[in-house]
């Protein structure tokens, strides 16, 4: 495949991308390579778990919004550290689950497109639907108010679906996420600069969630993320971080990197959905960000094995079957 003359010259194609994660995984001890589904398209969503299958599962998943390519690069590069024994020590006693692609078919568009094009056609699978408005929300719960929260318009950046996990991406991540019931997962967007956690109206989640992310931006050699989150003027809106926290009592946050003030300063408007969203050169901020995920999860193992869990509600929407 050709090289995007612009944007996205710093990013592999998807096949590239697909080779690059499977040299990592043959690479790490006890790793083992998964497929979790098709997308609507029919390429295949990959995964790779390590680690014993009894201990506490640490999720990471990246790429359910196509346009969104420095995920995938930055999950790949994870899955690179993991072979280092060092790194690997420092997750010990958990069993790691790692998504580099979530949204196959949404990549492959982007890099095929450089970038360019409306965001609804970039960022959705290929019914046009946004995964990340995709899953079930508790029954009752207080539906965000906030522009890009999801809607029922199709056609539209945030268009939540049919119906609840009607995608047969989303449906792989529920799938997988229902299985292994994770302790702790992080979801891999860009820009924004910001760690945003699952939406709770509970006073002692948004206090672990603090620490959580308090583990992940000291880690951070160079631009520190703070946390954007509210209990009194925040909601639900069909996020997988929402779905994991509410159904499986997991501590789920979403990563945004590379900050929104180093995407208007480098790509000021009207710059295209690829340099708007992505940074010509994605190593810095790899850089920054791969340590805090490492102490995002040794933080949430401490937590999980002193007895710290989250407060789901208690009328759960039933799973769709």
């Amino acid at each position: 495949m050709r090289t995007p003359p612009g944007a996205l010259r710093a990013y592999p194609p998807l096949d590239r991308l697909a080779e690059r994660f499977d040299a990592a995984v043959e690479r790490i001890p006890g790793a083992r390579r998964h497929t979790l589904g098709r997308s609507v398209e029919g390429r295949a969503i990959p995964a790779c778990a390590l680690g014993p299958a009894r201990a506490p599962a640490l999720l990471l998943v990246a790429g359910i919004h196509g346009n969104e390519l420095l995920g995938p690069t930055l999950a790949v590069t994870f899955a690179e550290a993991l072979a280092d024994a060092a790194t690997a020590a420092r997750l010990y006693g958990a069993r790691l689950w790692l998504v580099p692609v979530a949204n196959p078919d949404g990549y492959a568009r982007t890099w095929a497109r450089d970038g360019r094009g409306p965001l609804a056609a970039l960022r959705t699978n290929a019914r046009g639907v946004d995964l990340n408005r995709n899953f079930p929300i508790p029954a009752g719960g207080r539906r965000s108010p906030w522009p890009g929260a999801g809607t029922n318009r199709i056609g539209a950046a945030t268009y939540r679906g049919p119906r609840p996990l009607s995608e047969p991406e989303s449906r792989a991540l529920a799938d997988l996420a229902d299985s292994i019931r994770p302790v702790a997962a992080l979801s891999l967007h860009s820009f924004m600069g910001t760690l945003i956690p699952a939406f709770s109206p509970h006073r002692a989640d948004l206090r672990h969630y603090r620490a959580l992310a308090r583990a992940f931006a000291s880690a951070q050699p160079r631009y520190r993320y703070r946390m954007l989150a509210s209990r009194f003027f925040d909601g639900l809106t069909g996020e997988f971080e929402d779905y994991l926290h509410h159904a499986l009592g997991c501590f789920a946050t979403c990563v945004e990197s590379y900050p929104v003030v180093e995407s208007l300063r480098r790509a000021p408007p009207p710059a295209t959905v690829g340099r708007r969203f992505l940074p010509e050169d994605p190593a810095p901020w790899i850089e920054n960000d791969l340590p805090g995920i490492i102490a995002y999860f040794e933080a949430a193992l401490h937590a999980h094995r002193a007895g710290i869990r989250p407060r789901q509600l208690d009328d759960m929407c039933p799973l769709p079957r």
